[in-house]
């Protein structure tokens, strides 16, 4: 009669997890290194804290995770690669460098993700992708709908601030062969927060082959910016003698059409916003605002009007 022996090397995984289980459920914590060929799983409902350290491992570790989920901090999180294993809605717990940004992911199979705070890799924009980040960038494999994150660092103003001023749209981008490509259809991504701290979700209704690009970071949906009348465009407004110089009293500007109730708010490159100015209204189509104390730089004017919205770059001198 044949017997189903449990393998030493199984054994050693399994005595391993145990133990581990055992020393958090008796209140102790420690930090986790995951070695060379190592595999750690993490099932649901289990009892588990690295006491605010996060865990580290060998490029041939794994960390691994029941599909469900949802542990994870700022303090406590993977540096380095996280697999989801089965299929459902889950945490992927990943980070890199003092930064902690888990993927989110509705997947149908097991899936990965490793986080870089890092430039990522270059190529040129397709056609619907206006801008790409040059902050951060995620590797992912499997197939999902997928939710990043952002945060204060991620950049997210300069590149909302300087490609239209819509925070919509930002999207999830993919790199493939050398080109960046929205991962979902134009206008189907989904965001939230604002440009300190949200997320962008891909195509809520289409899951993404996540094997068909490299990398993935946030960029800007050339059709969601047409999707707003764009005032600059239709009223053709100008700044002008642009440099502007330090010792000028007044920012001036031109506009097409006369314009009453003009708004204009004045943002530095991280997106602080310096100063507003509310209904203005310009005089045989000039229209001025008097100028803060700036430093020399370059800095955004957002003008607002009806509905309709643009930004133009103002450099002091």
């Amino acid at each position: 009669m044949k017997r189903n022996l449990t393998k030493p090397k199984d054994f050693v995984v399994i005595s391993f997890l145990f133990a581990v289980f055992l020393s958090f459920n008796i209140g102790y914590s420690q930090n986790l290194y995951i070695g060379s060929g190592g595999e750690f799983f993490l099932k649901n409902n289990t009892p588990f804290t690295t006491g605010n350290t996060v865990v580290t491992q060998d490029s041939s570790g794994k960390f691994m995770v029941e599909s469900g989920n949802d542990w994870g901090s700022v303090t406590e999180y993977v540096n380095g690669k996280v697999e989801a294993i089965g299929r459902g809605d889950t945490k992927l717990p990943t980070g890199d460098n003092g930064v902690y940004a888990p993927v989110v992911a509705s997947h149908t199979g097991n899936m990965t993700a490793t986080y870089f705070n890092a430039t990522p890799a270059s190529g040129s924009n397709g056609a619907d992708v206006d801008a790409v980040s040059d902050v951060e960038y995620w590797e992912m494999t499997g197939n999902a709908i997928v939710t990043l994150p952002w945060n204060d660092n991620s950049g997210i103003s300069a590149l909302v601030n300087n490609n239209g001023g819509k925070l919509e749209s930002v999207a999830i981008v993919g790199l493939k062969g050398g080109t960046w490509n929205l991962i979902s259809d134009t206008k189907t991504g989904t965001v939230t927060g604002d440009l300190q701290n949200g997320t962008a979700t891909s195509d809520s209704n289409v899951s993404v082959d996540l094997n068909g690009f490299s990398q993935y970071t946030f960029g800007i949906d050339h059709q969601v910016v047409l999707k707003v009348e764009n005032l600059l465009l239709n009223n053709n407004i100008n700044i002008v003698s642009n440099p502007v110089s330090s010792s000028d009293e007044y920012i001036r500007f031109v506009t097409k059409d006369e314009m009453k109730g003009l708004k204009l708010s004045l943002f530095d490159l991280t997106g602080r916003e310096i100063k507003n100015f509310e209904n203005v209204t310009t005089f045989g189509n000039i229209g001025s605002v008097k100028k803060p104390n700036l430093k020399s730089g370059v800095y955004l004017i957002k003008f607002e009007h009806e509905g309709k919205q643009g930004v133009k770059k103002i450099i002091i001198k």
